[in-house]
C-alpha cells in the first residue's frame, strides 16, 4: 500500500460508507462525526479522533462549524491563528496548548509541556504557581494584563480537554489504510475481516 493520504477515491469512500467495520470507527455513534466533519486530508480524519476520543462534543460542534464556514473564524490573536488555524480555530491537541503557553508567554517549551499537563489534569495548586509567571511573560510580548487574565483562563478552560496528536495520527493513519482496502480490495478486507472473528 502507499503510504499517501490524499487518495480522493479513498476520502470519498470514508464519507459514504455505512459500514461498522472499519478501525475506531466501529460503533453507532461514530457515524455522525464522519459525515459531518466530511474529511477530506488525514489531518481532518486525526482532528476526527482527537474528538471521538474523548467526545469533546462543544469542541466537536465549533470544529465541524469552522471548517464549513472558515471565513467567519475568529482568532484573539496571531499566535491563535498561526497554531490554530489547521484546526479551524478549535484547540484539539496537547501539542498546540503548549506552542501557544511558549508563543504567548516566552515560557520555554519544556516548561510549556508541564504546565499543559497541569492543565489537563486540572491540578490547582502547580497552575496558581504559573499562572503570575505566564501573565507577566504575556504582558512582555505586549499584551495588558487584562488580555494576560483572559488568554490563561481560556486556557485552562479548553485546554483541559484535549489530547495529544501523536494518537489521533496513529489512529487516523490506521483507519485511512483500513479504507484504502476498502476502497480497492473490498473482498480480501471482508474476508480478511471474516478470518478475524471465526
Amino acid at each position: 500500500m502507499d503510504r499517501d493520504t490524499d487518495d480522493e477515491a479513498v476520502y470519498k469512500l470514508i464519507m459514504t460508507d455505512i459500514g461498522s467495520d472499519v478501525f475506531a470507527l466501529d460503533y453507532a455513534k461514530y457515524a455522525k462525526p464522519k459525515y459531518e466533519i466530511c474529511p477530506t486530508e488525514i489531518r481532518h480524519i486525526e482532528a476526527m479522533h482527537a474528538i471521538i476520543h474523548r467526545w469533546m462534543y462543544e469542541k466537536y460542534c465549533q470544529y465541524v462549524e469552522n471548517k464549513h464556514d472558515r471565513e467567519n473564524i475568529e482568532y484573539r490573536s496571531d499566535v491563535e491563528e498561526c497554531v490554530l488555524a489547521e484546526t479551524y480555530g478549535v484547540l484539539l491537541y496537547v501539542e498546540q496548548l503548549v506552542e501557544i503557553i511558549n508563543s504567548y508567554s516566552g515560557i520555554p517549551k519544556e516548561v510549556s509541556a508541564t504546565i499543559a499537563k497541569y492543565i489537563r489534569k486540572g491540578m490547582q495548586p502547580e497552575l496558581s504557581i504559573w499562572k503570575s509567571v505566564f501573565i507577566v511573560g504575556t504582558q512582555q510580548n505586549g499584551y495588558t494584563q487584562e488580555q494576560a487574565q483572559q488568554i490563561w483562563e481560556w486556557l485552562k478552560i479548553e485546554g483541559e480537554m484535549t489530547t495529544y496528536r501523536d494518537i489521533a495520527a496513529i489512529a487516523a493513519f490506521t483507519t485511512y489504510q483500513c479504507y484504502w482496502l476498502k476502497t480497492y480490495y473490498p473482498n480480501e478486507y471482508k474476508d480478511a475481516l471474516a478470518n478475524h472473528l471465526v
